[in-house]
């Protein structure tokens, strides 16, 4: 028993096995102790079981298709697909297996289309994930590497903070120099022309002291 009728994982449960949102059994990373027959078992409010044959699986010697590697728009790097918000990705099932098998895609763990190709024409945040393809035949289930979908990276360089010196010294040269003298002598020339004109104006109003003579 891998689910049981609530949903939950069972004794035969080892961590691999799914179920997608049309009750579909998706077991990743095929084993060959995964080999046998599975079946599905129905039950109702009203207690009645049906058990129908779901599928069997036959483990083979060959593992030429085990983690088929996927043709992607643009290129992958270690599984990792980067693109830009809205535009097209393509994913492609590209082994050849005889007898032909049905491509299957997930998205998620979710259903995502059937075929050898996967096109998403304008990606959106919703696309962001990782997407698999499965393919089935009489002779077994074979599965590909994963892809998952993000979006770039920021190419930031990191940089070195400038040194601050608490206090900095001022330093002048040049034309600013010149500037700066010229424009402290002026004030010290309107201060003393200052000084001078408010001592004159005092002299004109002081009394005059006439001498007396007996």
């Amino acid at each position: 028993v891998i689910f049981s009728p609530q949903g939950l994982p069972g004794p035969g449960h080892t961590g691999r096995e799914t179920l997608d949102a049309e009750g579909s059994l998706i077991i990743r990373n095929v084993m060959t102790l995964d080999a046998g027959s599975y079946m599905v078992v129905l039950e109702t409010s009203r207690g009645r079981r049906s058990a129908t044959p779901f599928c069997d699986l036959k483990a083979s010697s060959s593992t030429t298709y085990d983690r088929v590697q996927l043709v992607t728009f643009p290129g992958n790097r270690q599984g990792i697909l980067r693109s830009e918000l809205n535009y097209s990705v393509i994913l492609q099932w590209a082994a050849l297996i005889t007898p032909e098998p049905v491509l299957r895609w997930t998205f998620n763990g979710r259903p995502r289309g059937t075929g050898e190709r996967l096109i998403i024409h304008r990606l959106s945040m919703k696309d962001l994930g990782t997407c698999l393809c499965l393919a089935e035949n009489s002779e077994g289930v074979y599965l590909s590497q994963p892809v998952t979908l993000m979006l770039p990276q920021a190419d930031v360089e990191p940089t070195e903070p400038a040194p601050i010196s608490r206090n900095p010294p001022l330093s002048l040269s040049g034309g600013s120099a010149i500037a700066l003298i010229a424009a402290a002598s002026v004030a010290g020339l309107v201060l003393v022309g200052n000084m001078l004109f408010t001592f004159i104006q005092k002299l004109r109003y002081l009394p005059s002291f006439l001498p007396i003579h007996s």
